[in-house]
């Protein structure tokens, strides 16, 4: 027996994945299954409306239709049947890991059901008077967006011949002819006339069939852009893994020549070689100073890169009292605050808030927010610190009233290196990289934050945290599950 090809292709009807849009991804073909069913319960009351208006009398300005209640009735019955169906498919075939090709079967199930229910509204609303076909030009615009273009084509010709089914079924005999306007007119001189029974037949064939190129070749352009630019979006990712790595591997090497040259400065600062002229101890002094900021950065550049591939399982996170981490930093920003009588203000002993946590990380993100809020405070500033812990989560507040942050500048503050103009005047020292060192540490543990600001009245940064059971509470709670044992 001769093995088939490894790359023969697939016999059409086996339902295959390769019906399905590549440029699709399973997540929004699931998320398109679940609006395939709402919009379907909002046809659903379409219908049982229009069975409600069909038995309502007209009112004397509006012409008489003679339309058969029932027709609405049964497609609105069959539409909510068939939805409850689907819903109750959804939930095995949608939610949690779907697959594909089942999610290509459910939803060409759904389209073949529209069709049908389509074709019989169509029938009851008189076929050829109205134009109630153009319901059926959704599904086609929907299928090409959904599937490959051959699929998409063979079930655009199965919506044509729901669509001339009812014209075809009255011309031949083979059921009742049913008008809205006028049985006689319609039965003399439109359904019994091949002429029109073929025109428009060909009307609908052609209108479907351009309907269907047209979007066809949009979907494929947008397809085409939309996967040049997710090549285009890899390829920035790893550029920008590699500079970062890049990145990291200098500030290594760089660390350690400048302790080197740091050590070498404090030792002529402090007379270790002899006393200094008084312009070179100026001129070591800077350079020393020069060193120290060039270490933090070093310092803060290794810290964030470190930060950035952390996740919880590795972060060595364990229960932590916020309250106590910030008790300690308010402490030692009250100390930063002296020098330019900068107060520093917390409630008298806030209430433990219990979360997850690395105590380090805490420390830092805290001290920095602390230290931000208290050298751009004007001198003789006030810092208000607010913890509030809540059911769920804890919220942490550093408000300052200083020189702000300009408005078109907030969305950039957490980017590192950022600094806006008045900060790098105010305090021209900082090395840019506290407010990202921030938003990483938060996003490890699972929080968020915020920011407030009016340029020259100050800022305020909210940070919201998941918070732990209380300590007696889960104590309880351990004791009633000892007692069940």
């Amino acid at each position: 027996m001769t093995r088939p090809a490894a790359n023969s292709a697939p016999p059409f009807f086996e339902w295959d994945t390769s019906i399905c849009e590549k440029g699709l991804r399973t997540t929004e073909m699931s998320e398109r299954g679940w609006w395939f069913i709402r919009t379907r319960w909002n046809a659903t009351a379409l219908c049982f409306l229009g069975a409600l208006w069909s038995v309502l009398p007209p009112l004397e300005a509006t012409p008489r239709f003679v339309i058969d209640y029932r027709f609405f009735l049964v497609v609105g019955v069959l539409l909510a049947a068939s939805n409850l169906l689907y819903a109750n498919m959804a939930k095995y075939l949608i939610i949690g890991q779907p697959s594909k090709k089942r999610l290509c079967r459910f939803l060409s199930l759904q389209v073949l059901t529209d069709y049908f229910n389509l074709s019989i509204l169509t029938y009851g609303l008189g076929g050829i008077e109205t134009p109630i076909m153009i319901l059926f030009l959704p599904h086609i615009i929907l299928l090409t967006l959904f599937f490959s273009r051959s699929y998409s084509f063979v079930m655009t010709w199965v919506g044509i011949f729901f669509a001339s089914l009812p014209i075809l079924l009255e011309y031949m005999g083979w059921v009742p002819i049913v008008s809205i306007f006028d049985i006689l007119h319609k039965t003399n001189g439109i359904s019994s006339n091949l002429v029109i029974t073929s025109s428009y037949i060909l009307g609908i064939t052609a209108a479907f069939l351009i309907c269907w190129y047209l979007v066809g070749d949009i979907t494929a352009i947008l397809l085409t852009r939309e996967r040049q630019l997710e090549e285009a979006f890899n390829r920035l990712q790893l550029l920008d893994h590699e500079k970062s790595q890049i990145t990291l591997r200098a500030t290594h090497e760089l660390k350690a020549p400048f302790a080197a040259i740091k050590s070498y400065v404090y030792t002529l600062r402090d007379g270790y070689c002899g006393v200094l002229p008084d312009k070179a101890q100026q001129v070591i002094e800077r350079i020393g100073d020069r060193c120290d900021l060039l270490m933090e950065k070093i310092s803060d550049i290794i810290h964030l890169s470190n930060l950035r591939t952390a996740t919880p399982a590795n972060a060595g996170l364990t229960e932590n009292d916020l309250a106590a981490v910030v008790l300690k930093e308010v402490e030692d920003a009250r100390l930063i605050g002296k020098p330019r009588r900068v107060e520093v203000l917390l409630p008298a002993d806030p209430l433990p808030c219990p979360i997850m946590a690395s105590r380090e990380h805490l420390s830092t993100m805290i001290s920095n927010l602390l230290r931000n809020a208290v050298n751009y405070s004007n001198p003789d500033g006030v810092v208000e610190v607010t913890l509030e812990p809540l059911e769920q989560e804890v919220v942490l507040k550093i408000r300052d009233h200083g020189i702000g942050i300009p408005e078109e500048h907030l969305d950039k503050i957490f980017e590192e290196h950022f600094r806006s103009n008045n900060a790098v005047r105010f305090n021209p020292n900082s090395s840019g990289m506290g407010l990202a060192l921030v938003q990483e540490i938060v996003r490890l543990h699972d929080g968020t934050i915020q920011v407030s600001s009016q340029l020259g009245a100050g800022s305020c940064f909210t940070v919201t945290l998941p918070r732990l059971p209380n300590p007696s509470k889960r104590g309880d709670e351990h004791g009633q599950n000892s007692d069940h044992r």
